[in-house]
């Protein structure tokens, strides 16, 4: 347990130099470039293996994409009570541009919007962990290295609550919207524009929180997610003067995670092809509370992880009862949706507040490190490493 405190406190060393010295790290900025430097430093100095920075175009902004959709379903509406039916039926297209848009984009998929936005520099970390036999398997531990910005719908436990409901007003704002128009087209009853205008109030809204949200600062992000590169080092030290007998495990640091998890497309892009087989532990917001696992995960189309990771997940809990770990709906995303969307096994791994807590200091300036709890750390650290023991031991059974 003393070697188990030990990289715990390395961990929480990483958190405040990627918090503290660097600080904000925002997709496809320098800073987050910077954060990418330090980790592959990191890296090489542990005795990583073919440790290299590979960069890729990213998205500087996660909300220009969902802006750019709202923005077309009001624009429809304008032109939905500047005409008759032709103005009707240039609003159903406009919405359903609008819920297309921000349907592909929630999932990961090309569309409309991202054609028509700049795209930025940014950069994945990958070093890799030989097995100490002939490896059988791999593993890829990742965490993601960028911040997001801190809008007010972050800013308070209620805030967060309405977090998913709100994703889902304004998708469904629009498709109502579409449906409507489309109706006042083939009909020619324009009463459908009133409908229309109810569904506008609802985008207009979500219009405003996204451009609000790209003038607010960066996250410090000690928790999200320097918390999770910290473990996913002190892991890498671990498995380097430890190596798993049977198992290769890839080290992956990703950018561009808060935008649409490029970072994560852009590694199994490269690299999918290779590691088919490979089971992917995602590391997100470990720092404070108990470990636990977001099941599922995703903003509008929902991801579960896949049955072999959660299986083995629920071992590991069972024979570790003390960590307390538990499930929970996960409102956003992490890496491992991309991953599980492309059928590879994969989990995300977070960590949840004690009971009654009130701030996880998600997405906010607050989330420096006297908020990270070290004994996090440790019990996440623990759990990922039975997990890596039990799946090498299971390798060929």
């Amino acid at each position: 347990m003393a070697q188990v405190e030990q990289h715990a406190e390395k961990a929480y060393e990483h958190v405040i130099y990627l918090a503290e010295t660097i600080g904000g790290r925002g997709s496809c900025t320098a800073q987050e470039r910077q954060a990418a430097e330090y980790g592959a430093q990191q890296l090489r100095a542990l005795g990583a293996q073919k440790v290299r920075v590979e960069p890729f175009r990213g998205a500087p902004s996660t909300y220009r994409p969902y802006a750019l959709a709202f923005a077309a379903a009001l624009l429809g509406t304008c032109l939905a009570w500047c005409g008759g039916r032709r103005g009707m039926a240039l609003a159903a297209l406009l919405s359903g541009l609008g819920t297309w848009g921000m349907l592909a984009e929630s999932d990961f998929t090309a569309n409309w919007a991202r054609r028509l936005l700049p795209r930025g520099k940014s950069q994945n970390v990958v070093g890799i962990v030989s097995a100490a036999g002939k490896p059988a398997r791999s593993v890829v531990l990742a965490a993601h290295l960028d911040t997001h910005r801190t809008p007010v719908f972050y800013s308070s436990a209620a805030w967060q609550r309405l977090f998913s409901l709100l994703v889902g007003l304004a998708f469904v704002s629009m498709a109502i919207g579409a449906l409507l128009y489309l109706l006042g087209a083939v009909t020619g009853w324009g009463g459908v524009r009133w409908g229309g205008l109810v569904m506008a109030a609802m985008e207009l809204f979500a219009l405003t929180l996204c451009l609000h949200a790209d003038f607010t600062p960066f996250s410090p992000g000690a928790n999200d997610n320097g918390s999770g590169v910290g473990s996913v080092l002190a892991l890498a030290a671990r498995l380097v003067r430890e190596p798993l007998p049977r198992t290769e495990v890839w080290l992956l640091l990703t950018g561009c995670e808060e935008a649409a998890s490029y970072g994560m497309v852009a590694f199994l892009d490269a690299h999918g092809g290779e590691l088919q087989d490979a089971s992917f532990v995602i590391l997100d917001q470990v720092g404070m509370g108990k470990v636990s696992m977001p099941v599922p995960e995703g903003l509008i189309m929902r991801q579960r992880p896949h049955p072999e990771m959660l299986a083995l997940a629920r071992r590991v809990a069972a024979t570790h009862p003390e960590l307390g770990f538990s499930e929970h709906f996960g409102a956003a995303y992490t890496d491992a949706a991309v991953a599980h969307k492309r059928g590879f096994k994969a989990l995300s791994l977070d960590a949840m507040p004690a009971e009654g807590a009130t701030q996880m200091y998600w997405h906010q300036m607050t989330d420096t490190p006297e908020h990270v709890e070290v004994e996090a750390l440790r019990d996440v650290h623990l759990f990922v490493w039975e997990m890596l023991q039990e799946a090498d031991a299971g390798v060929g059974s």
